[in-house]
């Protein structure tokens, strides 16, 4: 990462109309942990079982595998009381670099001590030998003690303080004394743990405050404080905590399961942590881990990993620049293998703070706009996931001049404050951003500049156009310039962007002489840059004048890939297809009411004489047909219609529904085709009609029917006033007396009673209904 930034940088500054001089690189590849030097004093006092010594070594494995920084330094001591020739405190693990793989043993030795071995609890002794021991840390790295005890100290005769026992509490606690006095003239700092019933809170909390501060002193609440917790089941979490406020880093909530087979715990990586370490307690060491980042690819050997304790009780995945969010850690236990797992992750955001101000040269009673941002390794820090919880000051100071500036957050990480300062000042005045927030050390950034030089011989300042684009695209900027001394000048725009953006400048060199006037300028980008936020800087300096800086701004461009086929056409394209579901739905809609217009149906075809129903009728076989067959039988009396479950080619009648209307198509054995409505018969043979009615539809009389007049065909209107005139006259001869059966029978008599006609089921003829 290193190289890629500094061959940006370099790429830009070969650039035609580059400046050469060397600008602050956009984000800080040399950023890193800070190591500290620290030691677990561990109590092996005859009153802790066995599993409150187990837990007491995990918590120390934890301590030395789950370390920010490999070049960190631990060392593990055990300690109880002298007794005869035993000293009272036990060097289980020199201090060792927390990368050697040594210091994961480095617990293995902590036992409980016998009476012969001296097993009370000297704690005096136990802190002289940690501060000794972290005595040859490098100068202004931090340097803790965290003791673990399950009691107040105490000695017996014969062990260091005399053999009065009368004057042994008197004679230990000056040894404390003395210790502590001791622990802060070194400048360490003591985290006492204590656990169980026989604590003394009040001693501890003297140990907490005797020692040196802690180094994250910006972070309220961070100073050394002393624990204390029920029993040594949660002596692992507690020191998680203590650890992560001493060496100033967060530490996420702690996710726990039963694991019986298999299981996942959770653990959230915030957004402005640069460096993690996931660590995990099991019940069993055979208890199998997989580590998944949250994007669901497998972390446990991935470049900038690094995995320590596998197979043991305790397990830790360092990652550097992890991806923020949830991370995932799958267990598996083989059969008879199960218990408790716990996993937590100690993080830091390693960052400094940038320091700009506009104009880059102020004057005295001069407005200055005074930004602080934010870098990692990497890049500026503009996401405000990342920025939640980020506190950012500002300070003046110089000659007569001392004053605190509250910036307040802008956009794209910005923290800012618009400042004038006094008239009259002279001299050098420095500008101080300083960071506070939780997992972060408290960083701070410096810039000095010299008033009463008078004004700039130029002045420049830059305005942008579009900061969105597409890979492959450009941002315009224009710098508008004024002379202020009539003399020719040349003024360059240098602008620091990562590497991988293939940053490139044009128009970036003009010569000016008087007045004022603006040039443009384009920052292009190349096709490959990746999609999201990019963060640079952009000054303007006066070449002519040593590369003076007349403006710098610190720009973020948003690359948006241009959008696919999807993108741009997916509304048109739902709408598409949501237009052709409602087409094809009223479609089918129309078809299914077209077919259900054209099924048959309920409807009887009737025979007629001389316009009056004989008695004789057929109905569909199948109603939901779209056809009906039938075959005419005229050779006997009377005729009779025969329903036919096919069609018989020359014999059958075919009868359609005409879908439009609801009439129907007949079409004859001969292929001719009859029109037939309903309650009107069509004359088939000469005196013989063929009529049918329809169950589906009520007819009444015609709209223009007069009050009175009739239907004479049946139920669709009323009984005619007079005898209709027959079919076939000519045939039947018109003196012969009215008979609706014509030569077929001799049917009722010639004059029926007044309001009598013929009934359909009289006879019983045809198929019944």
């Amino acid at each position: 990462m290193a190289t890629a930034v500094l061959f940006g940088a370099l790429v830009v500054a070969l650039t035609p109309g580059a400046a050469r001089a060397a600008d602050p690189a956009v984000g800080d590849p040399s950023l890193k942990v800070e190591p500290i030097s620290y030691a677990v004093l561990v109590d092996e006092s005859g009153s802790l079982k066995g599993p409150d010594l187990d837990r007491e070594k995990d918590a120390a494995t934890l301590a030395a595998i789950g370390e920010l920084s490999p070049d960190s330094r631990v060392g593990v001591i055990g300690f109880g009381s002298g007794a005869g020739a035993n000293p009272p405190v036990d060097v289980v693990c020199a201090l060792t670099v927390v990368s050697d793989p040594a210091a994961a043993k480095c617990a293995e030795k902590l036992h409980a001590r016998t009476d012969q071995e001296g097993n009370n609890t000297d704690i005096p002794a136990a802190l002289r030998q940690g501060v000794n021991m972290l005595a040859g840390a490098p100068a202004g790295q931090a340097k803790v003690l965290f003791v673990l005890t399950d009691g107040a100290m105490s000695v017996g005769p014969g062990e260091g303080y005399g053999n009065d026992p009368a004057r042994i509490p008197g004679e230990l606690d000056k040894g404390l004394t003395a210790a502590l006095a001791q622990a802060k003239a070194a400048g360490v700092q003591i985290w006492p743990l204590g656990f169980g019933s026989g604590i003394d809170a009040a001693q501890l909390a003297r140990m907490a405050a005797g020692g040196a501060p802690s180094t994250c002193s910006e972070r309220p609440g961070d100073k050394p404080a002393a624990i204390t917790v029920k029993d040594s089941g949660e002596v692992v979490q507690t020191l998680q905590k203590a650890f992560a406020t001493a060496r100033c880093a967060g530490v996420t909530q702690t996710d726990s399961t039963e694991v019986n087979g298999e299981a996942d715990l959770n653990v959230t990586i915030p957004a402005i942590a640069t460096d993690v370490v996931i660590q995990v307690q099991k019940a069993a060491g055979e208890i199998e881990t997989t580590f998944f980042d949250p994007d669901g690819k497998q972390a446990d050997n991935a470049p900038g990993t690094e995995r320590r304790g596998q197979g043991s009780r305790t397990e830790t995945l360092r990652i550097t620049d992890p991806v923020a969010g949830k991370w995932r850690i799958h267990l598996k236990a083989r059969p008879g293998v199960f218990g408790p797992v716990s996993a937590a992750a100690l993080w830091q955001g390693v960052v400094k703070s940038y320091v700009q101000l506009n104009p880059p040269q102020p004057s005295a009673d001069e407005s200055v706009k005074f930004s602080v941002f934010l870098q990692t390794r990497e890049k500026n820090l503009t996401d405000p996931a990342a920025l939640k919880g980020v506190t950012v000051s500002g300070h003046v100071e110089g000659p007569g001049l001392k004053a605190d500036i509250p910036l307040r957050p802008g956009d794209k990480g910005e923290f800012f404050s618009d400042y004038r300062i006094p008239g009259g000042i002279t001299g050098p005045v420095s500008f101080t951003g300083t960071i506070t927030a939780p997992g972060v050390a408290g960083t701070r950034e410096v810039k000095t500049v010299t008033l009463g030089g008078g004004p700039a011989a130029v002045s420049a300042e830059i305005k942008w156009g579009d900061n969105t684009i597409e890979p492959g695209g450009s941002v315009a900027g224009t710098v508008s310039w004024k002379v202020n001394d009539n003399k020719p000048h040349n003024l360059r725009v240098l602008a620091d962007f990562p590497a991988d953006t293939g940053l490139r400048i044009t128009g970036a060199e003009q010569k000016v002489t008087t007045g004022a006037d603006n040039f443009g300028f384009e920052l292009a980008f190349g096709k490959n840059i990746a999609k999201g936020d990019h963060t640079g800087r952009v000054r303007v300096l006066d070449t002519t004048d040593g590369d003076r800086v007349l403006f710098e701004t610190t720009r973020t461009i948003t690359v948006e890939p241009p959008p696919g086929f999807w993108d741009e056409y997916l509304w048109l394209v739902i709408g598409g297809v949501v237009l052709l579901a409602l087409l094809l739905a009223l479609f089918g809609f129309l078809a299914k009411r077209r077919g259900r217009a054209r099924r048959i149906g309920p409807i009887a075809l009737r025979l007629y004489r001389d316009g009056q129903p004989i008695g004789v009728e057929t109905r569909p076989l199948n109603e939901r047909a779209e056809a009906m067959w039938f075959r005419l039988d005229t050779t006997g009396f009377p005729p009779q219609l025969i329903p036919l479950y096919m069609h018989e080619p020359g014999t059958a009648w075919i009868v359609r529904r005409t879908a439009a209307t609801g009439t129907l198509d007949v079409e004859t054995p001969l292929g001719a085709h009859l029109h037939l409505e309903a309650g009107r018969p069509t004359e088939v043979e000469p005196g013989l009609a063929l009529g049918f009615t329809d169950d589906r539809v009520q007819h009444g009389p015609p709209a223009d029917a007069s009050p009175g007049s009739g239907d004479p065909y049946g139920s669709y209107g009323a009984a005619p006033t007079g005898s209709p005139r027959p079919y076939g006259e000519d045939a039947y001869g018109s003196d012969r007396p009215y008979n609706p059966y014509g030569p077929y029978g001799t049917g009722p008599a010639a004059d029926p009673a007044p309001g009598a006609g013929p009934d359909d089921t009289t006879f019983g003829y045809g198929p019944p209904r």
